[in-house]
Parts: structure tokens; C-alpha cells; sequence
């Protein structure tokens, strides 16, 4: 896998919202195992139309957290844990 620069302001944007932290989670539990989105739409607590997961996951891709060979393979997260801190410097991205 290659190396990836983080941008923290966009991981802090995809995890801002609930749903996205809730699909994120799941996905890094299940971690290398990719996932459909009908199999995401299950461990959501409310009902959530397939269009608006895929926007969750759109968000979630950008910000380098998650990735996909295609919505019909599924979605997997990027790897299995990050560290993220903040303090004067700005944004640290620490893999694991």
C-alpha cells in the first residue's frame, strides 16, 4: 500500500457526522474484509437510503479513510486503526 498524505481537515469534515463515524467503525472491526453498502445499511440504527450511504462513503474515500474496488466488491477501511492528534503544529496522522 502506498504511502498516503493525510489532510486533517478533511478526515475531521468525514468524521464530524455520526452515520460516517458509526459506517467507519464497522468497517475497521471487519478490517481487511470489504463490505457492500447493503451490508453497511444493516448495522446502521436507523433506516438510510443506499444513496445516502454511498455520500457517507464518498466523504469517508476522500478523506483517505476508506477505500473500494467498486461498490459492487465493497468497502473496506484503509487500515486498521489511525491516530489523529492536534495541537500547535496542526494535524498529526499517525498510522498503526
Amino acid at each position: 500500500m502506498r504511502k498516503q498524505q493525510f489532510n486533517g481537515h478533511k478526515i475531521c469534515e468525514a468524521l464530524s457526522d455520526p452515520t460516517r463515524t458509526k459506517i467507519l467503525g464497522y468497517l475497521i472491526k471487519e478490517y481487511p474484509e470489504a463490505r457492500t453498502i447493503g451490508e453497511i445499511e444493516k448495522v446502521l440504527s436507523k433506516p438510510i437510503s443506499a444513496t445516502t450511504i454511498s455520500f457517507h462513503l464518498k466523504k469517508l474515500r476522500e478523506a483517505g479513510l476508506i477505500t473500494t474496488d467498486g461498490h459492487k466488491r465493497g468497502f473496506r477501511a484503509a487500515r486498521r486503526t489511525i491516530n489523529i492528534g492536534f495541537n500547535n503544529d496542526g494535524f498529526h496522522v499517525k498510522e498503526e
